[in-house]
């Protein structure tokens, strides 16, 4: 009893501490409800159209995703580094500034991206072995998309987490999924679920700005401080460009082999890959809960020069991850085919997919934020580097081991390059700061 109250009292007093377990509390809960919804839209649609339809539609959002993310050119990171410095420092008169000059770059870049979009519909749908009419319909969602990622970066920034983690891992797949069950009954097209998620994105845009201008008025008005001055253009694109060039490597190392299953296969072996890939996020779900205010006090700690609450809040929110992470990973490990069926009896084909995508996401849970440190830390360049390397090693090895051996060759070669990509940040962050990053229970 005394050691619990012990335990109890060395980190009710850890103001950090307290505020990543708040935080992340928050988003993990509705971490955990986007992952269950997105669940159950997936069995909706596979259960009703089968595997070839959902990997048409996973296809479509894939193309879209790769497009979103280069159109905001790393703009939507920075704003969390720089919103929440603004708000640490009490420089709030500049965020305004920076969210508009953010918006409008970005506005003009999703223009451009979706008239490329439009001209070349033909030769990406033939090249990645998909229904081109998916992709003009998803099209009409690219720019409202980009936006609603501006916002939701934003909100973040404000360390906003209950409205930043409903809408950034909830709101689009919720609609999507309702309105989905309300025109079902009206129609029985296969192109239904590319539809509502047009529909959906398009609702959630208008209700993320909603939601920045309630939080952002909320924030006292206060004096510019000497040390903060406005943010040049020029400065915001040195900062974004390494964070675009990173975000693109982490995408390839997440999605590419999506990319080169349909390239190489067909859309019902895509479809049955993303069920794997989506079970294996829930075992992810705490590293993505707990980096999602984890980012936010990386930057504010660092910029305090304080390496010591670094380090601590560090471990301790790489601690979090591993516990949040091992149960799941356990029911993995003992009951793969018996999850995957409730998709559908073809989807066990990807039982061996499951279990190498969910090992691969317990050594990200032991290896803690690394990530997320090094681009909150001013360390993008080196971040960025780590990740070309490893995404060109994940792409050589999807392109040996996908003829041959189909998802299982998909998943194995995500999870080798997602190791590699892990220790060499994890050696980097010890060399120049001074500590680990890692946890495991009874190493120190």
């Amino acid at each position: 009893m005394n050691k619990i109250k012990s335990y109890l009292s060395k980190y009710s007093g850890d103001v950090h501490f307290i505020e990543l377990i708040k935080g992340a509390s928050s988003t993990f809960i509705l971490k955990i409800v986007g992952l269950l919804v997105g669940y159950i839209l997936a069995i909706f649609i596979t259960n009703k159209f089968g595997a070839f339809v959902f990997g048409q539609y996973v296809t479509a959002l894939l193309i879209v995703e790769i497009l979103s993310i280069i159109s905001r050119l790393g703009i939507d990171t920075a704003l969390v580094r720089f919103i929440s410095r603004y708000v640490h420092n009490g420089a709030s008169q500049l965020i305004n500034k920076l969210f508009f000059k953010s918006i409008a770059i970005v506005t003009l870049a999703a223009i451009i991206f979706t008239l490329l979009l439009l001209f070349f519909s033909a030769y990406i749908a033939d090249f990645m072995n998909f229904d081109e009419e998916y992709l003009l319909i998803v099209s009409f969602s690219f720019i409202p998309l980009v936006l609603f990622h501006m916002n939701v970066q934003a909100i973040r920034g404000l360390k906003k987490m209950l409205s930043f983690s409903f809408l950034n891992n909830v709101a689009i797949t919720l609609f999507t999924f309702i309105i989905m069950v309300v025109l079902v009954s009206y129609t029985s097209s296969e192109k239904l679920p590319i539809y509502a998620y047009v529909l959906s994105v398009f609702i959630m845009t208008f209700s993320s700005y909603f939601l920045w201008f309630y939080h952002k008025t909320r924030l006292e008005n206060s004096k510019v401080i000497n040390s903060e001055a406005e943010l040049t253009t020029k400065a915001l694109f040195k900062v974004s460009i390494p964070l675009l060039l990173g975000q693109s490597m982490m995408l390839i190392m997440g999605k590419v082999d999506l990319f080169m299953l349909a390239n190489m296969t067909s859309s019902d072996q895509v479809g049955i890959y993303n069920i794997a890939l989506k079970l294996s996020m829930l075992a992810y779900m705490g590293l993505m809960a707990v980096n999602s205010i984890a980012a936010p006090k990386f930057s504010e700690i660092h910029s305090s020069g304080d390496i010591d609450a670094l380090k601590k809040i560090v471990q301790q929110s790489t601690k979090t991850i591993f516990w949040v992470t091992v149960p799941v990973i356990i029911l993995f490990l003992c009951f793969p085919k018996s999850i995957l069926s409730v998709f559908g009896e073809e989807f066990k084909l990807a039982a061996m997919a499951l279990i190498i995508l969910s090992i691969s996401k317990m050594f990200s849970a032991i290896s803690g934020s690394v990530g997320t440190f090094l681009q909150m830390v001013g360390k993008q360049n080196l971040f960025q580097n780590i990740l070309i390397l490893t995404a060109i090693i994940n792409i050589g090895l999807n392109y040996i081991l996908i003829p041959k051996h189909g998802v299982d060759g998909a998943a194995f070669a995500s999870a080798i390059s997602g190791v590699i990509w892990n220790v060499l940040m994890i050696i980097y962050i010890k060399k120049n700061f001074g500590f680990y990053s890692i946890y495991f229970p009874g190493i120190r």
